[in-house]
């Protein structure tokens, strides 16, 4: 049996379980399992999974997206996961290795409502990638594409994983999700995928993002997308790189600036790690389709806490006429949930 742990930055929710995909005997097999822990369907449900490897004195981490599919790293886990190493070695800062790259994650202060804060720091924005976003263009920056929307400009942007950030007046759910399902459907023009992103100012420090993750469509947040976002945003002259912006999305908030060292750009995202619940599961039962999981552990408290802390995000997205379905219909149990 395997502990799993189900947290959450800005409703992005994600397993963290303490082993290495290694542990699997096939490939198969650890596909399977993912997919079916984060079916939403099925007894658990998420938007992807870290494992991860404490012993090294660099820790090592895996991140999955639903579908099975393996991706360099999730900017929301990745806090997530940050907060479960730094409360198992007692720090307030510590250096995580996702992929090829080390993340540097760090303890904040908690909120007034009793939410934890994680700080993560990115690599460095890339908007001429070696592997270009887009086919044929290694640079794209607020261009018109046809083959997502004739009005639109689109900026593209590696963080490291591939962004389209476009800048919008009105934000249209069913707009989003049309042309994210056009990146997904266009392998031809879109080679590795592209989470896309639409970004909707605000206030000259206060801005919505929303995006739709390859491999995992429509989701609350995405911690990379609202990261490629504040780039993007100082990138059009819109705001210095290194004044701190609030980033609404549909299922929270949080804070970003761009850290400029040596020219380049390094985002730091400060928001929530909020635990919901732990639970024992079996993986390799799970992975077969078999009854594997055991009773959930809530943490009502931190539970509480951040629906408090939502609610007056909620209510900030209504008043400014945005409409999504994510702030309507909450996706995180409540502290009264029962265990299955």
């Amino acid at each position: 049996m395997t502990e799993i742990l189900n947290a959450h930055g800005s409703k992005n929710d994600i397993f963290v379980a303490a082993m290495p995909p290694r542990d699997f005997t096939s490939e198969a097999d650890l596909q399977a399992f993912v997919r079916r822990l984060c079916d939403r369907n099925g007894p658990f449900g998420g938007d992807g999974i870290y494992f991860y490897d404490a012993g090294p004195r660099v820790p090592e981490a895996w991140f999955f997206n639903p579908d099975g599919s393996s991706a360099e790293f999730c900017g929301n886990g990745m806090r997530c996961l940050g907060r479960v190493i730094l409360d198992l070695r007692g720090a307030d800062a510590a250096t995580i290795r996702s992929g090829p790259r080390e993340y540097t994650v760090r303890r904040e202060s908690t909120t007034t409502e009793g939410v934890r804060q994680i700080s993560l720091e990115h690599p460095a924005v890339d908007f001429t990638p070696d592997t270009p976003v887009v086919a044929g263009r290694r640079r794209l920056y607020q261009a018109r594409l046809s083959e997502l929307d004739p009005a639109l400009e689109f900026t593209a942007v590696s963080i490291p994983n591939p962004h389209l950030v476009a800048l919008i007046d009105t934000y249209v759910e069913s707009d989003l999700i049309a042309m994210g399902e056009r990146v997904a459907a266009r392998q031809d023009v879109f080679p590795a995928g592209a989470n896309l992103s639409v970004l909707l100012p605000l206030a000259p420090t206060e801005i919505f993002v929303r995006t739709y993750e390859r491999r995992a469509g429509l989701t609350a947040s995405c911690g990379s997308g609202m990261a490629a976002s504040r780039a993007v945003y100082s990138r059009s002259g819109r705001i210095d790189p290194e004044r701190s912006v609030l980033i609404r999305n549909a299922g929270g908030m949080a804070t970003a600036s761009l850290r400029v060292r040596l020219g380049q750009w390094h985002p730091v995202l400060e928001g929530n790690a909020t635990f919901v619940y732990r639970a024992t599961v079996d993986p390799a039962a799970l992975a077969r389709g078999l009854p594997a999981a055991g009773e959930r552990e809530l943490y009502p408290d931190e539970i509480r806490a951040y629906s408090a802390l939502d609610e007056q995000n909620a209510d900030r997205l209504r008043a400014v006429g945005i409409q999504t379905a994510a702030i309507e219909t909450a996706a995180i149990p409540t502290a009264d949930a029962q265990t299955p």
